[in-house]
């Protein structure tokens, strides 16, 4: 099929590189002339694993043509994915990028004459987006026979997004039509046999991608608040808690013996809380969105409320450690959001660091995938990106890690000897093995001090 895909950012450039791999024809658009030149330039703008080989290969073969000529998508395509932006402005969601898209896409159907072209939204737009604010203006600018409007949500996680686009557990279609449901299933034809496509309407579909992100965002506050609970007793363990809840049958299943482990038990381990470009913007989002339609919602409010100050406990917990954070070197491993991307994007160390800095600390980071400083950060001076971890922990008072890269997996504490002050670190991810420390150096979230 012939397709385009507005909007080269992360769900566009993966949403447009896979499906090329597929063998559709794609038309990857976007304004910013550096990043559509660089992708031209076979160069990926952000790190996501696999996606550079998969760009040449589509290059290559053709399949994958990238432009900033809007009218060349539409003219060349019989339906488009829309994959701008949908950033979160004063705690609700903004949707101009959506709108300015869809009116450009409007214009360019009418300049071509086109017949049911189908454009289908893969930004993530709160419930009520596409029927309250893009259908209206299609509609208006185009008759009901030069388009048709689908939903189409993704479930792609940074690090691993080329897996969960290849591997789909589900492919959701919203849209008030069953032909053009129909039509977009079969742009996922390779992927019937293996996951469930749910047809469904505009605002479910919708309703879906959020109702994913909260669900995990919750899991991860819940295990903080355990936490939490678990940091005032003494001789509590969360982590081993949180492991015990796992292995309820009604999590963990059996099968001849063998235990079937779910992915979501990775959410069910206490840390220094989530980030990224997803959960926070995403819960903020359908936050805002209950309460414009008066229904309260407390559960959520918590899971943000927990997330927000599992920062600021990091420090705290240092602070303790050290008694006075004045003129101490702090180092930092990891400032990624999550390992295996570069995104740092509400990273929780980013907080942290702002919040050492206002302490009169001096930082220095390492993260293996971050070379140069974060705009977040560059406005401060004692503020240092080390290029080994060896140079970012030397002479250091303390060291709190905030990513589980494989990197920082075999610390230990003769390593760490060798190089700080006094060897202090805080596993803010549970990933260290506690055994390879000295007693009175390795902390973590959720136990006494």
């Amino acid at each position: 099929m012939n397709l385009g895909v507005i909007g080269a950012g992360y769900v566009g450039i993966t949403t447009g590189i896979c499906l090329a791999h597929l063998g559709h024809k794609i038309y990857l658009y976007d304004i910013d002339t550096e990043k559509i030149n660089k992708l031209q330039n076979r160069k990926m703008p952000f790190f996501e694993s696999g996606l550079q080989k998969l760009l040449e290969s589509g290059l290559d073969s053709e399949n994958l043509k990238i432009t900033t000529n809007l009218n060349n998508v539409i003219q060349n395509s019989d339906g488009c994915f829309v994959c701008v932006g949908t950033p979160t402005k004063e705690n609700s969601i903004d949707l101009t990028q959506i709108i300015e898209s869809i009116k450009a896409i409007s214009e360019s159907i009418k300049n071509y004459k086109k017949t049911k072209y189908v454009i289908i939204i893969r930004s993530t737009v709160i419930p009520t987006t596409s029927r309250n604010h893009v259908y209206p203006i299609l509609k208006e600018k185009l008759s009901e026979n030069e388009f048709a409007l689908c939903v189409v949500p993704e479930f792609l996680r940074e690090g691993v997004a080329l897996e969960d686009f290849m591997n789909p557990d589900k492919i959701v279609i919203g849209s008030t039509d069953k032909i053009n449901s129909l039509w977009v299933e079969e742009i996922f034809k390779n992927f019937k046999d293996n996951c469930e496509f749910i047809h469904t309407n505009f605002e479910t579909a919708e309703l879906i991608k959020y109702t994913n992100n909260a669900f995990f965002s919750t899991l991860i506050s819940f295990s903080n608040e355990i936490s939490n609970i678990a940091e005032n007793l003494s001789n509590v363990d969360p982590y081993q808690i949180l492991e015990a809840l796992v292995l309820d049958k009604r999590i963990t299943t059996n099968k001849n013996n063998f235990k079937i482990v779910p992915n979501l038990a990775s959410y069910l381990i206490p840390g220094c809380g989530f980030g990224g470009s997803c959960f926070p913007k995403d819960v903020k989002a359908i936050l805002n969105f209950a309460n414009l339609n008066k229904v309260n919602t407390p559960l959520l409010k918590a899971v943000l409320k927990i997330n927000d100050e599992r920062p600021q406990k990091m420090v705290l917990l240092c602070e303790s450690i050290l008694h006075n954070l004045k003129n101490k070197k702090i180092a930092i491993l990891g400032i990624t959001f999550k390992p295996d991307t570069d995104d740092t994007r509400s990273s929780p160390s980013l907080d942290a660091i702002k919040l050492f800095i206002e302490k009169d600390a001096t930082i220095s980071i390492f993260d293996p995938m971050i070379k140069t400083m974060p705009i977040e950060l560059s406005s401060f001076q004692n503020c240092t990106i080390a290029q080994t971890i060896e140079d970012a922990i030397q002479k250091s008072d303390a060291v709190l890690l905030f990513t589980k890269w494989p990197e920082f997996k075999n610390i230990e504490g003769d390593f760490l000897k060798k190089l700080m002050k006094t060897p202090i670190i805080i596993d803010g991810r549970g990933f260290l093995d506690e055994e390879k420390f000295q007693k009175g150096t390795f902390f973590k979230m959720g136990h006494s001090k």
